[in-house]
C-alpha cells in the first residue's frame, strides 16, 4: 500500500512539475493622454517594422483615454506608443498612463520594472546622448568623454535592474553600445550647427580616428537578434551598406549575416515604395518579396505593396475625415466634383513650414479655378495647430486630421506629402510635386484641360 502511496504521490508530483502552458497574452490597461485621438496606433518595434507597419495595433479609448486590452504575443516584443517604447513579455498585466512625453510615463503591475527603465531611452534622430545637440562640449574629446561617462551610468542602471530577463539586459546593453556609435557618428553634425565645420578632409579624419572604436562596436552589434532594437537598426546600416571607404574596411571586419542584408535590401525597396508608386515599382517588389528568405520581411513588404497598389494612378481616393478650426467634421469625399490638391503638414515639421507660402501663393494663382487647396494639418495636439492657424489668419481653410486612414491608407509616414486627386475622386498622384517646384503648377494645369 506505502508502495501505491508513493507512486501516486510520485504522478501528482510530476504533474505538479510539468510547467503549464507558456502565456501568449499580455495585458494592458490604462490611460493614454493627449494622445489626440481615441484611436491610438502602438507600433511594432522590431527588425521587420523598418520594412513595413503591417504588426502595428490599433488601440480604442474612451474620451479619456482610458482603455483595456489584451493583446496575443508569443515573445517579447518590443512597441512604441508616440514616444514611449515599450517592451512586453507574454504574461505581463500591465497598468500604465503614458502621455507623449516618455519621461512622464507611469507604469505598475507584472513588466513594469523594465517598462520603467524604458523611459529613459534615447531617441536617434536627437544624436542618442548628444541629445539634440545640447550635451555638446567644447570639441569632440570633451564630448567623447561626456558620451562615454552617461552611456557607463546608463549601464549600472541597466546591471541592477530587478525584474529583467538576461534576454532583455543583452538588447538593452546593445542599445546603449549602439547610441554611444550614434553619438560619435552624429557629432559633425551637430557640430556644424554650433559653426564648428568640418571640410570632408577633416570629416573623413575625424571618422578615422575612431575606427577602432566603431569596428570593435560593430563587431558586437552584428547580431541578428539585436536587430530589435531601433538604433541596432539604424547605425547597422553604415557596415551593411557602406558609402566610404573607411565603412567599407570596417564592414570588412564584421560578421554580416545573410539576414541582415535581406533586411536592408527589402528596406531599399521599401523606401522606394514610400516615395513614389507607380506599375513597375510594384512589380520590382513583388518579385523582391518572393524572393525574400525570411517571411518576416517578406511578409512586410508584400503588405506595403498591398498598400502601395491603391495609391496606383487611377484608383478611387481613399476618404477620410478631419475638422476644421469650428471643430466640425469634414471628409474628403466632401469635396468630390473637382480637382483636389492636398497638403499634409504639422506645426513641428520644419520643411512643411518651408512649403506653407507656395502652396497658398499656388491656392491664390487658382483662385476660380476647378481646383480645391486643402491643407492639412497631422497634428495631434490641436491646441499647437489652432494656435499657428490664428495667429497666421490666412484667407485658406486649414483643417486638422488625426484619422489612421492617412497612415494605413495613404501610407503618410513622413511630411510634407502632396496628393492630386482629379473631379472623378481618383488618384493622379499621390506623391505630387511639392508646390515650390515648378512641376506642381504644371500637373495642376493638366488636370484642368
Amino acid at each position: 500500500m506505502k508502495t501505491i502511496f508513493s507512486l501516486l504521490a510520485s504522478g501528482a508530483l510530476l504533474a505538479a512539475c510539468q510547467s503549464a502552458p507558456a502565456p501568449t497574452t499580455v495585458h494592458l490597461q490604462g490611460q493614454l493622454v493627449d494622445m489626440g485621438t481615441t484611436e491610438v496606433t502602438m507600433r511594432y518595434d522590431g527588425a521587420a517594422s523598418l520594412v513595413g507597419d503591417s504588426r502595428d495595433i490599433l488601440l480604442h479609448t474612451d474620451a479619456d483615454g482610458r482603455f483595456d486590452t489584451t493583446l496575443t504575443i508569443t515573445e517579447p516584443t518590443y512597441y512604441t506608443i508616440s514616444r514611449n517604447t515599450l517592451y512586453l513579455t507574454p504574461g505581463d498585466d500591465l497598468t500604465l498612463r503614458i502621455t507623449q512625453d516618455n519621461r512622464r510615463a507611469v507604469f505598475s503591475g507584472q513588466g513594469a520594472s523594465v517598462n520603467t527603465y524604458m523611459k529613459r531611452r534615447l531617441f536617434p534622430k536627437g544624436g542618442s546622448f548628444l541629445a539634440g545637440g545640447s550635451n555638446l562640449r567644447d570639441g569632440f574629446a570633451q564630448t567623447k568623454a561626456l558620451v562615454d561617462s552617461l552611456a557607463a551610468v546608463r549601464r549600472a542602471q541597466l546591471d541592477t535592474l530587478s525584474g529583467a530577463t538576461e534576454e532583455f539586459k543583452r538588447l538593452e546593453g546593445a542599445r546603449i553600445t549602439a547610441d554611444v556609435v550614434n553619438s560619435y557618428m552624429c557629432y559633425p553634425a551637430y557640430a556644424s550647427l554650433r559653426g564648428e565645420n568640418m571640410s570632408e578632409e577633416a570629416r573623413d579624419s575625424f571618422f578615422l580616428s575612431l575606427k577602432d572604436e566603431l569596428t570593435a562596436a560593430y563587431q558586437l552589434l552584428a547580431d541578428d537578434k539585436l536587430l530589435d532594437v531601433a538604433v541596432v537598426r539604424d547605425v547597422m546600416g553604415s557596415v551593411v551598406e557602406p558609402d566610404s571607404p573607411l565603412f567599407e574596411e570596417i564592414a570588412g571586419a564584421v560578421n554580416i549575416s545573410p539576414r541582415m542584408k535581406e533586411l536592408y535590401t527589402a528596406v531599399g525597396q521599401a523606401e522606394k515604395l514610400r516615395g513614389e508608386v507607380d506599375e513597375t515599382l510594384v512589380a520590382d517588389a513583388r518579385a523582391l518579396a518572393g524572393s525574400l528568405a525570411n517571411r518576416d520581411f517578406a511578409d512586410e513588404l508584400t503588405a506595403l505593396i498591398d498598400q502601395a497598389s491603391k495609391l496606383l494612378k487611377g484608383q478611387p481616393a481613399i476618404d477620410f475625415t478631419f475638422t476644421d478650426v469650428d471643430g466640425a467634421t469634414h471628409r474628403l469625399s466632401d469635396f468630390r466634383g473637382k480637382a483636389l490638391y492636398l497638403d499634409f503638414w504639422a506645426t513641428w515639421c520644419g520643411p512643411c513650414m518651408q512649403e506653407s507660402p507656395f502652396f497658398h501663393k499656388l491656392a491664390a494663382k487658382f483662385e476660380g479655378k476647378d481646383v480645391t487647396f486643402i491643407s492639412l494639418s497631422t497634428d495631434t495636439d490641436r491646441d499647437a495647430w489652432l494656435k499657428l492657424v490664428n495667429s497666421k489668419k490666412e484667407s485658406l481653410p486649414s483643417y486638422n486630421t488625426v484619422d489612421e486612414t492617412i497612415r494605413s491608407g495613404w501610407a503618410i509616414h513622413y511630411i510634407p506629402r502632396f496628393v492630386l486627386i482629379d473631379k472623378d475622386f481618383r488618384i493622379v498622384d499621390a506623391y505630387a510635386p511639392r508646390p515650390s517646384e515648378p512641376e506642381a503648377e504644371e500637373a495642376i494645369n493638366a488636370l484642368l484641360k
